[in-house]
């Protein structure tokens, strides 16, 4: 009698977990004598006659037959609803995963040679995987497709530029993530843009390797919140390559865009652009190239931000140091946005954060850009900028004419790297007496000095009377502070 009575809202603690098991596990549904074990019969048909639990797809289709299994189970228990897909594949013999290289650098640039064994098995149960997955496109809310291989790319992008009965009208989330695999170039474009017929209101769009010529440009629209995109262009291959020009273009639509974020290479522009275009609600922009005197600047000067709060500019692409030339113009372009009564909408950021800029700035340029800074918060001087740091560090000590003159008032956050203890010490107590104890210091000394063993003896004789004047220090050990890890050690060129 008690069983009979039970409902629902009786269901214990390790029934939850067997019902959470499942749902990442539908093949268990198939081993009825190892479940019998734990869920009766009913409970069992409960699970499965419960459309909800069965829209969250997360799967690596490097599993095989038993991952194609696990998607037509859940199709079939997922009714009508929505679905959240994410597929997934990581070579296991990637350099990246700490395996070595198992074929020559050749292969990774030859795309007509024959791909290993594990990415071809995976990619022909991709195949399978997302014909079955398209004929339910209609009702795919969120799709993620990450993995190591140009290969199973392409083959996915073609599959997902058929013509479907149904529109792709309820997809909100898009990524395509082609990671772990900088030395291949983007699958070259010749097909039609995927999900044709298609306006889906995509609001997060991720392009990670992948050029977003593969999109038609009705998925840029008002929708989008959320714009990330990393596309490297190789031999200059115009049937994927982009401009400048292109990219603003597809920008010019997305009023309601509030974080975006950028790793390209792309030359200037190549003509004027005769009116701004304008980003009113963008409040996250993180812009990497190698050409940041380039591109970046005609960006800066093109796109009118008015909310923008937070800028990160990142000068090294793929390990390439920036040199002095490609930074000339970046900092009077910020001087420009920066000052009052401009003829452009003022920039008031909260966060500036500057890694691998390695620009010796005059320092009357630097005094004038960090004086009218009056509203930054945190301020980070990131890795690789060796010693051009210690310029932008030093910008940071006051004047004799007090605060008047005096750089980035509003300062409470400092993140520095590789400068000598002694200049810290500097900045700390000399800003204090004017503009108070800094809230947070994040700290990481210099790397590989030119003389080690002077740099040690001048560090010891640095008193030890600087720490305790900020509200929270930090030295940094490693890039793993949660607060500091997503500006200053974020690899933009792959995904964790």
């Amino acid at each position: 009698m008690k069983y009979r009575k039970a409902g629902i809202g009786t269901i214990g603690t390790k029934i939850t977990i067997i019902i959470g098991a499942i749902k990442k596990n539908p093949m268990a549904l198939r081993h009825r004598h190892s479940l019998q074990q734990c869920v009766c019969k009913r409970w069992r048909c409960l699970i499965s006659q419960t459309p909800t639990l069965w829209t969250v797809l997360q799967i690596s289709f490097g599993d095989g037959a038993a991952s194609l299994e696990q998607v037509r189970t859940f199709l079939q228990l997922s009714g009508t609803h929505p679905l959240k897909i994410t597929l997934l594949w990581n070579d296991p013999h990637n350099p990246f995963n700490g395996a070595p290289r198992r074929a020559p650098l050749s292969h990774d640039y030859n795309i007509y040679l024959p791909a290993p064994v594990e990415e071809s098995v995976a990619g022909a149960y991709l195949v399978l995987i997302i014909l079955e997955l398209h004929a339910h496109v209609h009702r795919w809310r969120e799709f993620t497709l990450r993995t190591t291989s140009k290969i199973h790319i392409r083959q996915a992008l073609v599959l997902m530029s058929r013509p479907s009965v149904q529109p792709a009208h309820m997809l909100e989330k898009l990524h395509l993530q082609l990671v772990h695999n900088q030395l291949s170039g983007d699958p070259d474009h010749y097909q039609p843009p995927i999900f044709p017929g298609s306006a889906s209101p995509i609001n997060d769009l991720v392009l990670f390797g992948t050029s977003w010529s593969w999109l038609s440009p009705s998925m840029f629209s008002s929708h989008l919140v959320n714009l990330r995109i990393h596309y490297r262009r190789y031999y200059d291959n115009r049937s994927t390559a982009t401009t400048a020009e292109e990219l603003l273009q597809l920008l010019s639509g997305l009023v309601n865009l509030q974080t975006l974020a950028l790793e390209l290479d792309m030359e200037p522009f190549l003509t004027n652009i005769m009116s701004p275009i304008v980003l009113p609600r963008l409040h996250y922009l993180a812009m990497k190239s190698k050409n940041m005197n380039g591109w970046i600047m005609d960006f800066l000067y093109n796109v009118h931000m008015s909310n923008l709060r937070i800028l990160t500019l990142d000068g090294v692409v793929g390990g390439t140091i920036a040199i002095e030339s490609e930074f000339d113009d970046i900092l009077p372009e910020l001087i420009r946005l920066t000052k009052k009564n401009s003829s452009s909408p003022l920039l008031e950021l909260d966060e500036l954060h500057l890694v691998n800029f390695a620009h010796l700035a005059d320092p009357q340029l630097l005094h004038c850009l960090y004086k009218q800074m009056t509203s930054v918060k945190v301020l980070t001087l990131g890795p690789g900028a060796f010693y051009a740091n210690d310029v932008f560090a030093m910008g940071l000590l006051p004047t004799p004419h007090g605060l008047a003159d005096f750089p980035l008032p509003g300062l409470r956050t400092l993140i520095v790297f590789n400068i000598q203890r002694s200049l810290v010490r500097r900045i700390i107590l000399e800003r204090l007496s004017l503009a108070g104890p800094l809230e947070e210091l994040y700290y990481k000394e210099l790397e590989d000095p030119l003389d080690p063993e002077e740099l040690e003896d001048h560090d010891i004789m640095v008193p030890d009377d600087w720490q305790h004047q900020v509200e929270k220090y930090h030295r940094i050990d490693s890039l793993k502070s949660g607060r500091y890890c997503d500006v200053v050690s974020r690899q933009w060129s792959y995904l964790a």
